[in-house]
């Protein structure tokens, strides 16, 4: 199951992100450009498809998976996608370029220490962040993941310059050779990059502290005009936030879905459902009933490690860049009718799924 998650979450880029541009949705089409379409990471864009709430908003979403190295970002602001899923450091450092971009919907409300981390070799000596001091670290990206480390070693009341760092890319077979000899005394990277690490045959240890909860992960951003110009931003987070609710009060109805969309994920079942039930909680809205709501104070704390990090030059004007008018407009959906889609969509649905399951 790992090895096919992973698979997931590092698609290459297709088509859908190539020549030409989007429509804005003006023709009920919308170009999603995502890290890791059809997963289990992203089981609630799934669930917004399959149970037909994008259909009742009118809209057909295309996905476009994208690779690592691709700013999706840069994809969004060139009319190469409407919408893109993206980490909080490259949404920030895309609008210090550009400001035609904004995040109306923040994706994982529910917290980032399950999907961001600083880990060791499980047999390392290395016990805490503290254990680091002069140390070298490695990042799987010298953005988002440096800024992470600086806010784990401010934790323990160290700075980035109390350890030398180094960008290794994302975790693979090469990587794991590179902490396990101890060139790299551990490394900063993301949930995919830990199950790499896993394939290669290299058990990994989380020591990241307690307390980074007040860090965003990321969010979606699309354009400034078409955010102002048009509702159809607003009717794709609305069917997604269907999705996810679903997903979160249905966990049935998310299993059946994420089985149809990427059966290789539930090689084995356990700890495919035991991912998703994690996953599940990074998507629980804080005050339990309002999803994608934007808190810019945590924006704000991840800008300023970026700035600490030296990732950014300069702020971002957060104030226009996090549209967190339209947050009301996403909610307003009917939650009764939206759990019975749910339930009828399994019944018609779990006669496959019986089928399938070990």
């Amino acid at each position: 199951m790992r090895r096919a998650f992973t698979a997931a979450l590092t698609a290459v880029a297709l088509t859908a992100c190539g020549a030409g541009t989007t429509s804005g949705g003006a023709d009920g089409t919308l170009t999603l450009a995502t890290p890791a379409p059809n997963s289990l990471f992203t089981f609630n864009e799934v669930l917004a498809d399959r149970l037909g709430f994008f259909a009742d908003e009118g809209l057909r979403v295309k996905i476009a998976p994208v690779a690592d190295s691709v700013p999706i970002a840069g994809l969004v602001q060139g009319r190469k996608a409407d919408i893109g899923l993206v980490a909080a450091s490259d949404a920030l450092t895309a609008a210090l370029r550009t400001p035609d971009l904004r995040v109306p919907y923040d994706e994982r409300t529910g917290g980032n220490g399950f999907l961001v981390g600083l880990v060791v070799p499980e047999r390392s000596a290395v016990r805490t962040v503290a254990d680091l001091r002069g140390g070298n670290i490695g990042l799987a990206s010298p953005d988002q993941d440096r800024a992470y480390l600086t806010a784990a070693l401010k934790k323990v009341g160290l700075s980035i310059d109390d350890v030398e760092t180094t960008t290794v890319g994302p975790g693979s077979a090469a990587v794991a050779r590179t902490l396990e000899s101890g060139r790299i005394a551990a490394y900063a990277g993301t949930l995919t990059d830990f199950f790499a690490f896993d394939d290669a045959g290299l058990p990994v240890r989380d020591i990241t502290p307690s307390g980074l909860e007040e860090l965003p992960v990321g969010g979606y951003v699309v354009r400034a005009r078409t955010l102002e110009n048009s509702d159809v931003p607003v009717r794709f987070f609305r069917a997604l936030a269907r999705g996810t609710y679903a997903g979160l009060q249905r966990p049935r109805v998310a299993e059946a879905a994420a089985r149809q969309a990427a059966p290789e994920e539930w090689a084995e079942p356990e700890k495919a459902r035991g991912l998703l039930a994690a996953l599940s909680r990074t998507l629980t809205p804080y005050d339990g009933r309002t999803f994608g709501e934007i808190r810019p104070a945590r924006w704000s704390n991840a800008q300023n490690l970026l700035l600490e990090s030296d990732v950014l030059d300069e702020p971002v004007d957060l104030t226009a860049f996090l549209a967190t008018n339209v947050l009301q407009q996403i909610n307003t959906f009917d939650r009764a009718a939206t759990l019975a889609r749910a339930d009828a969509w399994l019944t018609e649905n779990t006669p496959a799924q019986q089928g399938s399951t070990p």
